[in-house]
Parts: structure tokens; sequence; C-alpha cells
């Protein structure tokens, strides 16, 4: 499997698709690249497609440096440059929303558009803001037997309808599936990922101006709330919001034909674009 070895940290990434418009994607807290694999799926028959596992998570092992957005969306970058990638459409949730922004930040030129899914512009505001409902699951998470764990992990990340659909053994399989081993446990990488958020709290949004913009989001997000995506849509002129109603945090895990669909059909329309307007510098 290929990956990368930077000084300050291993780098596990992966592709799908041989021909169509580049696709990178980045995960959130915990999550590992195969969090993406339902999409993947769907997409790879005509996009060329990326991921990886931020550092410190899955098989980006091991960690010699630091957890920030800003490390993440360097590590990023370095996927990038491995596979010969000029430039790209970044999809990011949940923290790797805020990573594909920093990516977007650091170099204009290499965001072919953003797509930022149940996240925010600044991780201070998603700890600021998670609905009281979030805090108890979150506690029901942390003790307690691990099958109860996993299902308060459902009740954070996934619609209820979702839910009831998959029944509770398929519900924790597909997580567990897509978080890292013992997630539920509140392991040190998690917990410094939560501390990455905290620290981000002065985003630059002038350098993404000009970068056409999929904002999607739920609106019933028990874990980064949907009104963040309002903020986030009024910061970025080139947006496009999209709220999905009933669905929860995580669904690029239960909702993929709807995501993929709208994804695709974002990608198209910034390549339709490129075309006639100007890329930033």
């Amino acid at each position: 499997m290929p990956t990368l070895n930077l000084p300050d940290a291993t780098v596990f990434f992966d592709q799908a698709g041989h021909a169509g418009p580049r696709v990178m994607l980045v995960q959130g807290a915990g999550v590992i690249g195969e969090g993406w694999r339902g999409i993947v799926n769907v997409l790879a028959a005509d996009h060329q497609l990326a991921w990886h596992d931020n550092r410190g998570v899955g098989r980006s092992l091991p960690l010699r440096g630091p957890v920030t957005v800003e490390a993440m969306a360097q590590d990023t970058l370095a996927v990038l440059d491995q596979l010969g990638w000029e430039d790209a459409h970044l999809v990011g949730h949940s923290l790797g929303g805020l990573v594909v922004q920093e990516v977007a930040r650091r170099s204009p030129h290499r965001a072919r558009s953003l797509s930022l899914i149940s996240t925010a512009g600044r991780g201070r505001d998603v700890m600021f803001n998670m609905p009281v409902s979030a805090w108890g699951a979150s506690l029901r998470m942390t003790f307690g037997a691990d099958r109860g764990r996993w299902l308060a992990l459902a009740e954070l990340s996934l619609s209820a309808a979702a839910v009831k659909r998959l029944g509770d053994d398929e519900t924790i399989a597909l997580l567990k599936r897509s978080f890292c081993e013992g997630f539920v446990t509140m392991p040190a990488i998690v917990r410094a990922q939560t501390a990455a958020l905290w620290a981000h709290s002065q985003p630059d949004y002038a350098p993404l101006q000009a970068v056409p913009t999929l904002i999607l989001t739920g609106s019933d997000d028990r874990t980064v709330h949907t009104r963040l995506s309002d903020v986030l849509h009024a910061a970025l002129p080139q947006s496009r919001l999209v709220r999905m109603p009933g669905e929860a945090h995580a669904l690029i895990f239960t909702e993929l034909d709807a995501v993929s669909a709208l994804l695709a059909q974002h990608f198209a329309d910034a390549e339709a674009r490129s075309l006639t307007a100007p890329r930033p510098l």
C-alpha cells in the first residue's frame, strides 16, 4: 500500500478511478480514509479519487509531529505532490473540511473547487455550538459496555431514520468500518484531533473567495451545528449551501447516492466554470 514518509509523519493513501476530474477526499476526527469507501464506489467510474488516513490515524503511523489543522493540510498537499496532481477538487468532511480550507488557503491554485460537508470555518465554533443533546450522547459514549458506546456514537453521527433502516448491528458494523480502532474510548489521537479543533480559531476567508464551493449540511447535525454552514455560506461568495432535511453529521456514510450526485454536479459545474473564469494564483 502506498505511504509517504514525511519528516514528522507517515501518511498512508490510496486511489480509485482512472479517468475524469481529480478529487481529493479528507476525513474527519477519528475516521479512516476508508470511511469514504461508499462515496468512492459511486464516483470511481468517472472520477479519479484519492484519500488518506490523517496523521496518527489508521495506517498513518508512526506519528512524529504535531496534530494540527495546518499539519494535516500540509500532509494533504504532500499526497497531491506524490500523485503528481497539480490541482484537484478538494472534499472535506467535519475536521477534514477545515483541513481542505487550509489547503486552499495555502495554495488557492490547487483547489479546482471545495466541498465542505458537515463542517465549519473555525474549529473552536464546533465545540462552542454543540447541542445539549450531543453532550449527553458524548457522555454515554464514554462510559459503559462497548455496544452501548457505539450506539451512542450512532446517536451523535447518524440520523434516527438511518439507524432504524440499518438496525443496531449493521449500524455498529458501519461505524467500526469507518472509525479508527477504539474510537469510542477516545484514544490519544482523537484527543489530539479534538485539541486541534479547539486551537483553530482565526480563519482567513480571503484566499477562498474565488473558489467554487459546495457547503453540505444535515438539518439535524448534532455534532457540527447546521447553523455553522450558514456562517460559511455568508463568508464565501462563490458558495452554494445545501441543507438536507432530517440528515445528521455522517450523511456521507448513509446517503451515498444523494451526496455523490451533489458532489459530481458540483465538480462538473466547477470544471465548466474554469473554462471561462481566471484561476486563483
